[in-house]
């Protein structure tokens, strides 16, 4: 090569890879994070009708106002928080690209970033073009806060502390107490700030309530919260998201944010202003709660374990009683050879546990498609 690689060793990530060998051997696809149904019907009359009545140019930096009005109202409405759609609200081309915003304008050479293993693959790339070192730290096995370990890993360096909640891949949401946990931290360590991916926000089942990051007022003060439209309305393609951020913070990520993209798809943005009112997330929850339970009873009788998921679009198993194979080795094997492709666990971590047999299903699917799954794995 006749320029030096900023990441040498990095390869295409799993998801990528797993949809592509999904495709080669014709297998069912749960492995990555989308969903094999539409929108909502009305959310697409309004795309239809912005089609074709907007002027489809650029628009403002920050995003449309009409629609950071529209996000600070649904925040009011299902979180009872006030934002400020003017000063704090950015609209980004999707969550990843807001979290790399907020990473570059965060994190300087030499800092370090605390990052809560299993996470998503985003982060420490990120992380690393900026200078800065990920420090990573095993949530406990049952995907709880490790709060000591959190305590200990704190030092003059750390910059930014990554959570998030409702978790990938776990589907574990933080308690009343981890949320205090985090609120008790920050009032500790003064140079300390926070990114809390919350792109689940509305994914939450059982009857259990996702607890914002901004809603905690010391939390607040330091913390950036990322969101997608992509999970919340079944679009993940359309690559729409947005942070909520303090009048400071904002002002410096949009410094970021305006040299990455500058500004996000203009007639999506009014579409989803106007649809935005009518969102009712509780249609959503129920949909996904039921696929969730029914991809359940359909493994029931197989010898997958499910580990509890209390939100998001994943579901854990446990395969010990099926295979020794590690969880790469084992979902390759599943994708050529019995036709489903899943995601590996391991594949979360820098260093992954030892003897770890888990993989990740997702579950954001027609109930055929589960049914299909269901068929070519209950013989294993």
């Amino acid at each position: 090569m006749f320029f030096p690689s900023k990441f040498p060793t990095l390869a295409t990530t799993i998801f990528a890879k797993m949809s592509a060998m999904a495709a080669e051997h014709g297998a069912v696809n749960l492995s990555q994070g989308f969903p094999d149904f539409r929108p909502p019907q009305e959310l697409l009359k309004c795309i239809q009708r912005h089609i074709d009545s907007h002027t489809h140019q650029y628009a403002p930096m920050p995003g449309l106002p009409t629609l950071r009005q529209s996000i600070a109202e649904m925040h009011r409405r299902t979180h009872n928080i006030q934002i400020d759609p003017d000063t704090e609200i950015t609209i980004t081309a999707g969550a990843t690209q807001a979290l790399f915003a907020v990473i570059a304008t965060l994190v300087h050479p030499g800092d370090e970033v605390i990052v809560l293993a299993p996470s998503y693959d985003s982060y420490v790339p990120a992380i690393e073009l900026m200078g800065g070192k990920g420090v990573e730290i095993p949530l406990s096995p049952d995907f709880s806060l490790p709060t000591l370990e959190i305590q200990k890993a704190i030092s003059p360096k750390t910059r930014l502390l990554i959570v998030n909640n409702p978790h990938n891949p776990s589907g574990k949401i933080l308690s009343a107490a981890e949320m205090h946990f985090l609120e008790n931290l920050a009032k500790a360590n003064p140079h300390l700030i926070f990114l809390f991916d919350e792109v689940y926000q509305h994914i939450v089942f059982d009857g259990l309530r996702h607890l914002s990051a901004i809603t905690y007022p010391e939390l607040r003060k330091r913390a950036a919260c990322v969101y997608s439209f992509g999970k919340s309305l079944n679009a993940t393609g359309w690559k729409i998201g947005y942070i909520v951020a303090n009048e400071p913070l904002t002002r410096e990520i949009r410094k970021i944010h305006q040299y990455e993209v500058f500004a996000v798809n203009s007639f999506m943005q009014a579409a989803l202003a106007e649809y935005l009112p009518d969102f009712d997330p509780s249609v959503l929850v129920t949909h996904l709660q039921a696929a969730r339970n029914y991809l359940q009873t359909l493994l029931s009788e197989t010898r997958f374990k499910p580990i509890s998921t209390q939100g998001s679009y994943f579901q854990l198993y446990d395969y010990s009683e099926i295979s020794d194979l590690d969880d790469v080795l084992f979902t390759e094997w599943l994708v050529k050879e019995v036709g489903v492709a899943l995601i590996p666990i391991s594949v979360f971590y820098k260093n992954p546990p030892k003897n770890q047999r888990i993989v990740r299903f997702c579950f954001a699917k027609r109930n055929e498609t589960l049914q299909l799954a269901a068929q070519r794995l209950k013989n294993l």
